[in-house]
């Protein structure tokens, strides 16, 4: 928490990557030159201190994924130190992929229920950028960081191997930070947590107000959560089977090959040990049942089957 910047607190570590961003705003990030402007400054200024005070500095944040990152201006916020570890996490595509889907559109759901952007399905979205979103994953973001001449060394650590002590063994393991390591056994960690939920009827709630087939005002997060929770259990009382689009096979078979390659080429032990492609079929199959397939608005809207749900609907909840 003692890093310098805008974000503060838990999003603290955001400030370094979003700084390094060529053209912030433009290319991503959420600051502009104004926000970034004192970083070029306080900065350089804290690592230096730290540095003559023989400390280490641990910055975390996800956005150190971008693929647009300046390393010269990372480097030029990190000198002088010499022995910058990098560690990254790894994490199947089809656990990941979809995780990631639900964190981005959480983010921009008073954006989508405005109607200044659409809301995107799983299936769309995923079909769409594929291709672009693997540069924000771990094995790419590793190889990034292991082409960069100030970087010492970069872990790649496997999340499914560790489970969930991921912290515990990041602080305990590569860190080594004894005094950490047994607060967060101890059961002294923060509260806040990263679960991700599904927001197909979270997509479906804020199209049925775009179409008029609803009323309520969606200009709150409650709104929306309590709108979605209603609609969820009155479709799931009426036992009805909603018709869904799935992901394209061939895209399928793209993730799954990419998931052995990876696999083979960076845990093979660890890979062999959860039986090999046998063991990673079984798991990406399960995935795919669960998570690659998204409701199919047009279909359903058009088939009417819902349309006394939307003529019963509450014009508003109790919060």
């Amino acid at each position: 928490d003692e890093l310098p910047g805008v974000f503060g607190k838990e999003g603290v570590g955001l400030n370094l990557p979003h700084c390094c961003l060529p053209g912030f705003k433009e290319d991503g990030g959420l600051m502009n030159v104004g926000m970034c402007g004192p970083m070029r400054k306080a900065f350089p200024t804290f690592v230096q201190d730290a540095y003559n005070k023989s400390q280490n500095i641990l910055i975390v944040a996800e956005d150190f994924d971008r693929a647009k990152l300046d390393f010269d201006r990372m480097r030029f916020y990190l000198q002088p130190y010499k022995k910058i570890k990098v560690a990254v996490t790894y994490r199947r595509l089809h656990d990941w992929l979809p995780s990631w889907y639900n964190q981005i559109v959480d983010a921009y759901t008073i954006t989508y229920a405005k109607g200044e952007d659409k809301y995107p399905s799983f299936v769309e979205w995923l079909d769409a950028n594929y291709d672009e979103f693997l540069d924000a994953h771990g094995i790419r973001v590793a190889d990034r960081y292991r082409n960069q001449s100030f970087v010492e060394s970069v872990h790649l650590i496997n999340v499914h191997e560790v489970g969930k002590k991921s912290i515990e063994h990041y602080f305990c393991n590569h860190l080594k930070a004894r005094s950490v390591c047994q607060a967060i056994r101890e059961g002294r960690t923060p509260s806040k947590s990263n679960v991700g939920t599904d927001h197909d009827y979270q997509r479906f709630l804020i199209e049925a107000k775009h179409r008029g087939k609803i009323l309520n005002h969606l200009s709150k997060p409650i709104q929306i959560i309590k709108g979605e929770k209603y609609l969820k259990t009155k479709v799931e009382e009426m036992n009805v089977t909603l018709p869904k689009i799935c992901t394209r096979d061939a895209l399928l078979e793209q993730i799954f090959q990419r998931e052995m390659e990876n696999e083979n080429a960076f845990f093979p032990e660890w890979y062999e040990s959860q039986g090999g492609e046998k063991g990673l079929r079984q798991s990406f199959d399960a995935a795919v049942k669960k998570k690659f397939c998204t409701l199919d608005l047009d279909k359903i809207f058009d088939s009417g089957v819902l349309d006394s749900v939307f003529e019963d609907f509450p014009r508003g909840f109790t919060y």
